[in-house]
């Protein structure tokens, strides 16, 4: 008799990374729109890098590659939409083999304590500032191949650290036609894929929630505005902070990093309680790094220092909850 192929076993988030490929192709769409091809090879190259390094590197961990477990892709494309529409191939590739190399030298897909395309893309950003920070104009179409020698210029959190207000309108940023990572910046878009990600049952709300109303409220408590007192009472100058969260909420990562980022399943808390305070901090750091460098993308930073406390969370949470349930025991036992 003729013998059976055992079953693929796909991985436990399988469905999580291929929506979150899926969502990654009308910002793709968008791109293609204001810049041309080019972001479109870019993506190609992300994604090849990454199918490579996982066959490559997977035996670091006594495994085989998984043709059933796309987190690297996932990974690869979101380093992608992170960076300028401008930035070199060869920028592309080593993010994303760094990306590949910390997923698999922790023991591959569910392992990992840190967010693998954060730490891609904070390596790059660290490395070549230069080129992760400078952005061509929307409708700028850019070769395909070589050097881009198009003007370039800065995203609008160098604009908002210096306490300034840009001058992007309302359509324009809600649009994606500013300059600016190449998928961060359409935010209609990204709500709608934020949507789409919490039908399916990806997007936390325990973790989002949280997460940008920190975002939301320190900007308004603590305005960091040229000519607004930093500790005016809440109520004054309402304009102005109206002003100054547009531009927060609107450019940047900030909600690019709630959608595609701070929700991924292996390096959030697995409990609602964590999920709340590991939100928070999350925002708080993300704020941080937005009004202490000029970083678009300071999530990736602000991720990877919070990487480290979901499991105590998790811990502390369970610790807390048995305690609970042994006081009630206690009471009832003592009632009876």
């Amino acid at each position: 008799m003729p013998k059976r192929h055992a079953k693929i076993q796909k991985s436990a988030n399988y469905s999580y990374y291929w929506d979150i490929l899926f969502c990654c192709v009308p910002l793709l769409a968008m791109s293609y729109f204001y810049y041309g091809a080019r972001p479109l090879l870019m993506m190609g190259a992300g994604l090849l890098t990454a199918y490579v390094a996982d066959c490559v590197v997977a035996p670091l961990h006594a495994g085989d590659y998984r043709p059933h477990e796309p987190s690297s892709e996932a990974f690869a494309a979101l380093i992608v939409l992170m960076m300028p529409a401008s930035a070199p191939y060869y920028v592309i590739v080593v993010s994303t083999l760094i990306a590949v190399l910390v997923k698999e030298a922790f023991g591959g897909e569910g392992h990992y304590p840190f967010h693998p395309a954060a730490v891609g893309h904070a390596v790059a950003a660290l490395s070549w500032p230069g080129i992760m920070f400078n952005y061509p104009a929307p409708g700028t179409k850019l070769p395909l191949w070589g050097a881009v020698d198009v003007p370039l210029t800065a995203g609008n959190n160098v604009t908002l650290a210096a306490g300034g207000l840009p001058s992007d309108s309302t359509v324009n940023l809600l649009t994606g036609n500013v300059a600016g990572p190449l998928g961060c910046c359409a935010i209609l878009v990204i709500l709608a894929c934020g949507v789409y990600l919490y039908v399916r049952g990806h997007l936390q709300l325990s973790t989002v929630v949280p997460y940008l109303l920190v975002c939301i409220l320190i900007p308004w408590l603590l305005p960091q505005l040229n000519g607004l007192p930093t500790l005016s009472a809440p109520w004054e100058y309402v304009r102005q902070r109206i002003y100054l969260e547009k531009y927060i909420i609107l450019s940047g990562a900030m909600l690019f990093g709630g959608v595609f980022l701070a929700c991924e399943p292996v390096t959030q808390p697995n409990r609602r309680t964590s999920r709340i305070i590991y939100g928070i901090a999350l925002g708080a750091a993300a704020t941080a790094f937005r009004y202490y460098s000029t970083y678009e993308t300071g999530v990736c930073f602000a991720l990877l220092l919070v990487g480290a406390f979901p499991e105590w969370l998790d811990r502390a949470a369970r610790r807390a909850e048995r305690m609970r349930f042994l006081r009630k025991e206690a009471k009832r036992l003592g009632g009876d």
